[in-house]
């Protein structure tokens, strides 16, 4: 069994870090495994950053793998409860 690797999401899940998230979270989903995401730091998402954490999940769904978070941030939680999403993303109550 792959030890999941972790992901540090920083402090914004948005559109202008997408490009550098994408690049990590790719090279882990290549290495096999789950995924743990560290959103602890976030104080900003956008729905472009939400919506590559819903693609990622459906990507490792199809290799039977998923995504844990080890930390997650009111911010992010709002957001996602804001749009309906949060169970879509595996986010802890």
């Amino acid at each position: 069994m792959t030890e999941a690797a972790t992901i540090h999401c920083g402090n914004r899940l948005s559109i202008d870090q997408v490009e550098g998230l994408y690049q990590k979270l790719e090279a882990a989903v290549l290495s096999g495994g789950d995924l743990t995401l560290d959103a602890g730091d976030v104080h900003f998402c956008d729905t472009a950053g939400l919506q590559m954490i819903l693609s990622l999940r459906k990507t490792l769904a199809g290799t039977g793998n998923d995504i844990s978070w080890s930390a997650v941030t009111d911010v992010l939680k709002d957001t996602a409860g804001y749009l309906g999403i949060r169970k879509s993303l595996n986010l802890p109550e």
